[in-house]
């Protein structure tokens, strides 16, 4: 993802595997909330659901049909039934874990998934287009939002619909067990509830039949499970978020483990940034809708005034409506300076996160910089750094197999009459065959001159050709030959070996 504060609109799909469901999220799913439910989970950190919202859920029943949320069966009821069809038994319910034993819990995490959770969402502002249009929705997450004013608008229900038809092709239709659709929380999304049902033939009758099998079609293990996401979100975007103006999901890999933090600060910055823009942008949107509602009751305050005057209204009449015209000015004025003070906090933080994201924006592309050229370093030196342990090799190896060689008395070395045995027991042939190891590595690599690091010659420029088809063992002696006929020739002209 490239760093910029233009933000593409993209859509979101996530499906996690489950043993089994139980009433408390199935409640949650369909909202069979009351009040009394809403307050108790808005106490909760990091949650905020708007009771005022609740009438713009709904679900997505069989044949396509949109009604308010909670209107069929529970989905936990559904997720047995449907499993009875197949003739498969209902796992224990995981979360449900009084009076069970510690061993009861581990068999139970070796069961397999019965049920698929998707949630699937979209960006922000395009999900609030979506759903509600140029209505201003105040997103207050402190109780004094009132939005029961609001409307679902028919786009978001035709992309609900367009998704439910997706599933349904895909995984049949009978096996969605649970498809709601929420609004009261801050980004419009979809839970959808699936029984992982795969067809197999059976090995002893040959004909095929209906199987719970969640790796049958997720996957058998974590990378199987991350191509089909991959491919999950290529087919949403196909098949439905192109026609809604949403592109295909992307997902952030950070790679260079060195610069991870660096990469990760910057990304999780970008983010922060993001969502605060959308959160200045709803605050906007919310105090122009509420000063729009402000200027309707002064309009009507002095529409009752007029009418007061022309004798329309009696006087009490006019008290009453004024003063409940007033309380509602009030309120308002309040929601609206309450709002407005965000809105400042929010620029602020803002400006500052701004900054923040330019400094580590700077840091990320150094990293990355880096990496770059740490990477190209590593590449160009591959040949040198493979050469160099090949040498070491060849010559450990020399140096081990001579130290096995028992040395002869000086009678039976002259009487051999060899000058290479001679130099080898003498200490020179150390030398000897160090210039003709290198310059074997040199034939070896054919391009650069190893400069020998304990003293004498050798290089591309003097050591014997090698034929293409000549044995590498049989060209090594002439190369020791060659290295101890140029140690004598350096000898003769007084050059010698400096150590």
């Amino acid at each position: 993802r490239k760093f910029n504060m233009t933000k593409i609109p993209r859509g979101a799909l996530h499906f996690d595997g489950r043993k089994s469901i139980g009433s408390l999220e199935a409640n949650e799913n369909q909202r069979r909330w009351d009040q009394k439910h809403y307050e108790t989970v808005n106490k909760k950190p990091r949650h905020w659901y708007d009771p005022t919202r609740a009438h713009l859920n709904f679900e997505v029943a069989k044949g396509g049909q949109i009604q308010p949320c909670g209107t069929s069966k529970p989905v936990d009821e559904r997720w047995r039934e449907r499993l009875a069809e197949l003739g498969v038994t209902p796992n224990p319910l995981v979360n449900e874990r009084q009076g069970r034993k510690k061993t009861d819990d581990q068999k139970l995490d070796l069961l397999p998934n019965q049920l698929v959770e998707f949630v699937i969402s979209g960006d922000h502002a395009t999900m609030n287009r979506m759903a509600f249009g140029n209505q201003a929705v105040d997103f207050a997450a402190d109780g004094t939002a009132d939005n029961s004013h609001i409307k679902r608008q028919p786009q978001f229900e035709n992309w609900t619909l367009a998704i439910y038809n997706w599933m349904a092709d895909k995984y049949g239709e009978e096996n969605i067990v649970g498809f709601d659709a929420h609004l009261d929380e801050t980004t419009g999304h979809i839970h959808a509830s699936i029984i992982p049902v795969v067809r197999r033939k059976d090995k002893k009758t040959g004909e095929e039949k209906e199987v719970v099998s969640y790796k049958g079609l997720f996957g058998k293990n974590k990378s199987e499970g991350q191509d089909i996401m991959i491919a999950l979100h290529t087919e949403l975007y196909e098949r439905v978020n192109c026609k809604f103006g949403l592109q295909r999901g992307e997902s952030v890999q950070i790679t260079g483990a060195q610069h991870k933090n660096k990469i990760e600060m910057f990304y999780q910055l970008n983010d922060q940034v993001e969502k605060l823009e959308e959160e200045i942008i709803d605050l906007k949107a919310t105090i122009n809708g509420l000063e729009q509602q402000l200027d309707s009751i002064r309009q009507d305050i002095t529409k009752a005034e007029d009418d007061l005057n022309k004798n329309r209204i009696t006087r009490d009449e006019y008290l009453k409506l004024v003063f409940d015209l007033k309380e509602r000015e009030s309120v308002l004025t309040q929601k609206i300076e309450s709002r407005r003070e965000k809105l400042m906090t929010c620029e602020s933080d803002m400006e500052a996160m701004r900054k923040q994201t330019s400094m580590i924006k700077a840091q990320y592309d150094k990293a990355i910089r880096t990496h770059e050229t740490l990477m190209a370093s590593i590449s160009k030196n591959t040949t040198n750094i493979a050469k160099g342990a090949a040498y070491d090799e060849v010559m450990d190896g020399f140096y081990k197999l001579f130290a096995t060689i028992p040395r002869p008395s000086d009678k039976v070395i002259e009487s051999i009459g060899n000058p290479l045995l001679s130099d080898f027991f003498s200490g020179d042939l150390q030398n000897v065959m160090t210039t003709a190891g290198k310059m074997m590595l040199v034939a070896i690599d054919g391009a650069t001159t190893v400069t020998p690091s304990s003293g004498g010659g050798g290089g591309s420029n003097d050591l014997p050709k090698k034929k293409d088809d000549e044995d590498w063992w049989k060209y090594g002696r002439n190369a020791v030959g060659h290295a101890h006929h140029q140690r004598k020739s350096k000898i003769s002209s007084g050059r010698g070996y400096h150590h």
